[in-house]
């Protein structure tokens, strides 16, 4: 278990090697690997954690907490965009599983 919804979200989390799944409510979200990032929605909102993140596989993560996101964000634009994307995936993942249940 790397984290559980409703948990304290203080960090997001890099992945360098092997796959991390999320789940809500123990439904498959998506997976995520090498390069990928979990955990970024707590650091922009403050939130409890949304969803829950266990390592499908031996996992090597590097935590990143608020100051260093924000310190990312604010001077490497490229950073910001890839989060941005990253999120903008899984709205679109979110948006076809909430379609086919209809």
């Amino acid at each position: 278990m790397i984290f559980e919804k409703g948990g304290v979200a203080d960090r997001m989390y890099v992945v360098i090697d092997g796959e991390v799944e999320i789940s809500i409510d123990g439904k498959f979200l998506d997976t995520t690997g090498a390069g990928g990032i979990v955990g970024e929605m707590a650091l922009i909102d403050s939130s409890p954690r949304s969803a829950t993140a266990i390592a499908k596989t031996q996992c090597k993560l590097v935590g990143v907490d608020k100051n260093r996101f924000n310190f990312l964000v604010q001077q490497t634009p490229n950073f910001a965009l890839n989060v941005m994307k990253i999120m903008v995936e899984r709205i679109r993942k979110l948006d076809a599983l909430v379609v086919s249940m209809k």
